[in-house]
């Protein structure tokens, strides 16, 4: 591939994943229910903390 199409993907790519992780940190934050809204580790998250404490 030429330089310039691979440039173009890079950038693409960096720019889609810094949009996710602004969409996921606002949505953390609007959201009441916390940052662990919708993570499948979730539940085995808050076995450990219940079990530590």
């Amino acid at each position: 591939m030429s330089e310039p199409i691979q440039l173009t993907i890079v950038i693409a790519a960096i720019v889609f994943s810094a949009a996710y992780a602004i969409w996921r940190i606002r949505k953390s934050l609007k959201d009441k229910s916390g940052a662990c809204s919708g993570c499948p580790l979730k539940e085995t998250c808050e076995k450990n903390k219940k079990n530590n404490h």
